[in-house]
Formats: C-alpha cells, sequence, structure tokens
C-alpha cells in the first residue's frame, strides 16, 4: 500500500466519523409502510366457504387448508386456509382469488421471530389478525367521520356553499 493510498483511506475513515449514521435504528423508529403495500395475511373466517381456490393457487405452498370444527352455515367443507409465512412469498394470489374476499394483506410486516413454528398461524389466529385490522380502521374510520361532520349551519348556508363557480377559459 502506498503513502496516497494510506492517505486516503485514512481520509474518508476520518469523514465517517463526523457523519451521521445511515442505518435507521428500526425498533425505535418503525419504517413507514406504502399504501398498496402487501404484508401479513389476515382471514375473516366467519365468513370463508372453505372453497380452497387459496389452497390450490399458491406458488409457493404456503397454505394449507386446515379442519375448524365449529359447523359454520357457509363453509360446508368445514375447514378453513392456514399460511406458513416462513413459505410465504406475499404475491397476493390468494386474496385477490378469493370469492368472498375474506383473506386480506394488512401492513405488519414485523413478524419475525427466533422460533419457524410460530410463523405457522392456524385460521383462528389470522381471524385475531383480521379483528387487529378491523380495529385500526374502525378507529381511523370514527376520526374520518368526526373530521367530516360540519358544524351547525343552516340549511341555507350549505346549498350556497354547494354552488359551482363558472370556470375561466384560457385564451389562446
Amino acid at each position: 500500500m502506498t503513502v496516497i493510498e494510506t492517505l486516503k483511506a485514512l481520509y474518508y475513515s476520518l469523514t465517517n466519523i463526523v457523519k451521521k449514521p445511515v442505518t435507521l435504528m428500526y425498533p425505535d423508529k418503525p419504517l413507514p409502510t406504502f399504501k398498496r403495500s402487501r404484508g401479513m395475511l389476515s382471514l375473516d373466517l366467519d365468513n370463508c366457504i372453505g372453497c380452497e381456490l387459496c389452497f390450490r393457487i399458491c406458488p409457493a405452498d404456503a397454505i394449507r387448508m386446515q379442519k375448524i370444527n365449529l359447523n359454520f352455515p357457509h363453509n360446508a367443507r368445514d375447514e378453513a386456509p392456514a399460511i406458513d409465512f416462513n413459505k410465504c412469498i406475499f404475491c397476493g394470489l390468494c386474496s385477490e382469488i378469493c370469492p368472498p374476499q375474506v383473506l386480506h394483506h394488512t401492513h405488519r410486516f414485523d413478524i419475525s421471530t427466533a422460533d419457524r413454528a410460530e410463523l405457522m398461524y392456524s385460521p383462528f389466529q389470522l381471524k385475531e389478525v383480521f379483528k387487529e385490522l378491523v380495529e385500526k380502521h374502525k378507529d381511523e374510520f370514527d376520526v374520518h367521520v368526526k373530521a367530516e361532520i360540519p358544524s351547525a349551519k343552516p340549511e341555507t348556508q350549505n346549498s350556497q356553499d354547494a354552488v359551482q363557480k363558472p370556470t375561466e377559459t384560457n385564451p389562446k
């Protein structure tokens, strides 16, 4: 190694000491999720018909049908999907093909664990994830509805606000 190469290496080392770290401290700062991101699946077990289409289309063989023994009136086979997130590639084919639309992707992506067996979710565990999803969106919906409720204004003012203004023409 020449003296010039040694000085360059020393220069890069010293400049990196002064700079902020490039990595984010993940547990302290959760990463943002995008609107159309596909995270962990959830299952609306009460409306599942047990058609096995999700099981048949899964390219990673991550879905297996499991007996649920609850005798839902609309589930003739009395079985529902169980998902192995060790194998799942989050492609979304299962949620797209589901006729009653009971499989949903959530934005939950931090499902890592030290034990691989904990990533095998039964239909009942997927139902709990679905309940969490419903509760989260219910809170957001309540806030959204409260924000849209107008204050006590007379009807005449509301109808005047709805009058459209004429659009400007762009002369050429």
